[in-house]
C-alpha cells in the first residue's frame, strides 16, 4: 500500500450507503441506546461498554465525527437519533426502577451487568480479526487504565463542588467524554469531580419547576443544568473525532485499548458487596457524621459498600445471571454482524 492509498480524512459514508440502516442494525442502535441510558443512571456502569456489547460503537463514533465535520449528516443523524432518543427515554422512564434495582439488589444487578459487558467481547474480537503484538499492547494498556481507576477509587470521600458555571462546564466536558469511552461512566466522573449531587439536584428542581409551572425556579435550575449539558455535547464531539482518527490510523492498537477497557470494566463490577449504614465518625460526601440522627438521615444511595462472603447459592445464581447477561448482549451483537466498516488504513495494526 502506498501513502496515496490511505485517505483517513475521506468520509466513511458512501453514496451507495442507505440513509436508514438495515432493520437488524437499527434494532441494535435502539437496544444500544436503551442500555446506554440505563448504564448512565448508575455511577460505575459504562454506557460505552454497552455500545460495544451490542456492536454499534464504531458506527456511533463515525456518526458523531461526520456530524461534527458536517458531512454524511443525513445517515449520521438517523444513527444518532436511533441511539440518543431511546437513551434519553430510558433515563427519564426507568431511572427510578434502575436505581431501586441497584440499591436493593446490588449483587443481582452487578452480576447481570458483568454478563452484559463480557457479552460484547466476541463482537469486538470480530472487529479486531487478528491479535497482533500491537493489539495485545493496547489490551494491556486498557486493562491497566481500568485497574488504576477502580483500585484508586476515592469517589466516596470527594466533597461536593460548589456548582459554579465554569466547574460545571468542565465537569460536563469530562462526563461527556467519558460517557463515550468503554469502561468509563459519565455519572462516575461527575461523582469524582464532586458535581454528581449538584447536577442531579438541579435536574430534580427543573422537573419540579416544570410541574409547578414556576418559570423563575426553572430558570434557576437551568443555570446549573445548561453548562453541564453544553459541556457534555462538546466532550462527546471531541472524543468522537479523536477515536475516529485513532481508528483510521492506529486501528489495531485502538481496538486493543477498547478491548482492554471492556474487559477491565468488570473490575469495578464485583457483585458481592452490600451497603453499610453510615456511622458516627464516617465522612460521607465530604461531611463528617457527628451524630446518630445525622447518620440516619443519609440517603441509602450515598451509603458506602463493603465486600461480603457469598453463599454457594449466591455464587451459583450470580454465575447464571452472568451467563444470561452474556447471552443477551452476545445475541444482540449477532443481529447485524460485524461492528465496523473497516478503515482503509487498517494496516496500522
Amino acid at each position: 500500500m502506498t501513502p496515496t492509498d490511505v485517505q483517513p480524512d475521506a468520509p466513511e459514508v458512501h453514496e451507495d450507503t442507505p440513509v436508514v440502516p438495515r432493520a437488524g442494525t437499527a434494532l441494535r442502535c435502539v437496544l444500544g441506546g436503551i442500555l446506554m441510558g440505563l448504564a448512565n443512571l448508575v455511577p460505575g456502569i459504562s454506557g460505552g461498554t454497552m455500545l460495544l456489547a451490542v456492536g454499534i460503537y464504531s458506527m456511533l463514533v463515525e456518526a458523531i465525527a461526520n456530524l461534527v465535520a458536517l458531512r454524511g449528516w443525513l445517515r449520521s443523524g438517523v444513527v444518532l437519533i436511533l441511539v440518543v432518543v431511546p437513551a434519553i427515554a430510558a433515563i427519564v422512564l426507568l431511572s427510578g426502577v434502575a436505581g431501586r434495582f441497584v440499591l436493593e439488589a446490588r449483587w443481582v444487578a452487578y452480576s447481570l451487568f458483568i454478563g452484559l459487558t463480557l457479552g460484547g467481547v466476541p463482537v469486538l474480537l470480530r472487529s479486531i480479526q487478528r491479535m497482533t503484538p500491537v493489539v495485545w499492547f493496547g489490551v494491556l494498556g486498557g486493562l491497566c487504565v481500568m485497574a488504576l481507576l477502580v483500585f484508586s477509587d476515592g469517589a466516596q470521600d470527594v466533597s461536593e463542588g460548589s456548582g459554579g458555571s465554569v466547574a460545571l462546564f468542565g465537569a460536563g466536558i469530562a462526563a461527556g467524554a467519558s460517557m463515550l469511552l468503554p469502561g468509563l461512566s459519565g455519572s462516575y466522573v461527575l461523582l469524582l469531580l464532586g458535581q454528581y449531587v449538584v447536577v442531579l439536584s438541579a435536574v430534580d428542581e427543573a422537573r419540579a419547576a416544570l410541574s409547578a409551572g414556576s418559570l423563575p425556579a426553572l430558570m434557576e435550575a437551568c443555570w446549573t443544568v445548561l453548562p453541564v449539558a453544553v459541556g457534555a455535547v462538546i466532550g462527546i464531539g471531541l472524543v468522537g473525532i479523536v477515536v475516529r482518527w485513532l481508528l483510521a490510523r492506529l486501528r489495531g492498537w485502538t481496538l486493543g485499548v477498547l478491548l482492554g477497557l471492556l474487559i477491565g470494566a468488570v473490575f469495578g463490577l464485583w457483585p458481592f458487596r452490600m451497603p453499610v449504614m453510615p456511622e458516627v465518625g464516617m465522612v460521607i460526601r465530604g461531611v463528617e457524621i457527628t451524630s446518630v440522627e445525622q447518620a440516619e438521615a443519609v440517603a441509602p444511595k450515598y451509603w458506602r459498600t463493603a465486600y461480603f462472603t457469598p453463599t454457594a447459592g449466591q455464587i451459583a445464581q450470580a454465575g447464571a445471571l452472568v451467563l444470561l447477561g452474556a447471552g443477551i448482549s452476545g445475541s444482540i451483537g449477532l443481529l447485524g454482524g460485524r461492528e465496523e466498516p473497516r478503515s482503509s488504513s487498517d494496516d496500522a495494526q
